[in-house]
């Protein structure tokens, strides 16, 4: 079959159409898993048809959603049929893909251990999670990529290797000149604050176990995203997890600023970190868009206008005032960014300002 490259870009066009295709199969099957967990479309649109998750399957090419899938899965079958041992098994399904699924099967079985389910439904949780692990790995011991596995998945997650080339961006390390690189102490501390604050509120609060795993592993990825070196593409666990956490809590803000945190988190990595030319036609060194690309201390910028979106996040995901959406925000938004970038690439305001 004949191929052809587009401009500077390293993949062929059909080859790239079917190395992007299990991430963009992945997006739809979130999609179908929102909609049967909410049953009302809007929630599920919000994600679909959100920028980041198509920035990230159809344009850039990275794996997170083949990772989201299974989680968002499992925490489907988990609600749905009270399934910890199927769900388990599903979570480890993601956790092999990207570290972060681990997290919601730390959950479950934590809900098993304070349950005291130490006959019926830990043993099989446990085993359920070795098989499925076993059964993936298995290939890569007897084949070879076992190294490639630990060196993409495992230390490019947690720091220690930039994997196949993909920059960290540590948003408060990158603010305040401390950057948590490397596993220790960041993501260990940050897991098991993650499993006491579940196991606290499951004791101490009558909720449904399932809002209370859909809530945590919501928190988990917010954690993850500010205190970590974390990748720009981290960012998208929060659009389908807000938005899920948001339907099941009756959060309709939540949900709704989760598309706008898509959106601009898409203007900004685009902008500030890879380059619309980079986008579009492969190269590195070309810009289109001048005034708000290859700026004076643009991932300064990039930090600073995350973290407050984070933050925003966090305010309709856990504040009694802001359950509801209002229009507001989104010029809010902007006017933030404008006035960072005045404050920042204009004046000259931060010890960063300089490096891009």
């Amino acid at each position: 079959m004949p191929d052809y490259q587009y401009y500077y870009h390293t993949a062929m066009m059909i080859e790239s159409l079917f190395l992007k295709l299990p991430a963009i199969l992945c997006d739809v099957g979130i999609f179908i898993v929102l909609f049967s967990f909410t049953r009302k479309l809007i929630p599920a649109m919000l994600f679909f048809l959100n920028p980041f998750p198509i920035l990230l399957s159809a344009v850039w090419g990275t794996y997170d959603s083949m990772m989201l899938f299974p989680l968002i899965l499992g925490l489907y079958i988990f609600a749905t049929y009270s399934g910890g041992t199927i769900s388990s098994i599903v979570f480890v399904v993601s956790g092999l893909l990207k570290l972060f699924g681990f997290v919601a099967f730390a959950l479950v079985i934590c809900e098993s251990i304070i349950h005291r389910r130490f006959r019926d439904e830990l043993p099989w949780e446990i085993l359920g999670g070795l098989a499925a692990a076993i059964a993936i790995l298995s290939p890569m011991f007897l084949l070879g990529g076992f190294q490639s596995f630990l060196q993409v998945v495992v230390y490019r997650f947690v720091g220690l290797s930039s994997g196949t080339g993909g920059t960290h961006y540590g948003l408060l390390g990158e603010i305040f000149n401390a950057n948590p690189s490397g596993i220790l102490p960041t993501l260990p501390i940050a897991a098991a604050l993650i499993c006491i604050g579940y196991s606290y509120e499951s004791i101490r609060v009558k909720q449904s176990t399932s809002l209370l795993i859909v809530k945590w592993t919501f928190v988990g990825a917010l954690v993850f995203n500010l205190f970590s070196s974390s990748e720009p593409q981290w960012l998208s666990w929060l659009v389908p997890l807000g938005i899920l956490y948001g339907s099941y809590a009756g959060r309709i803000g939540l949900q709704y600023f989760a598309y706008i945190f898509g959106t601009f988190s898409t203007f900004l990595i685009i902008t500030l970190l890879q380059g619309t030319a980079y986008m579009l036609v492969g190269s590195s060194t070309a810009f289109i868009l001048g005034y708000v690309e290859s700026i004076p201390g643009s991932v300064f910028l990039y930090a600073i206008m995350t973290t407050t979106m984070i933050l925003m996040l966090c305010g309709y995901s856990f504040s009694k005032k802001l359950k509801s959406f209002r229009l507001e925000v989104v010029p809010l938004t902007v006017l933030f960014y404008l006035q960072a970038y005045f404050w920042i690439v204009i004046v000259g305001v931060g010890k960063f300002v300089g490096i891009s």
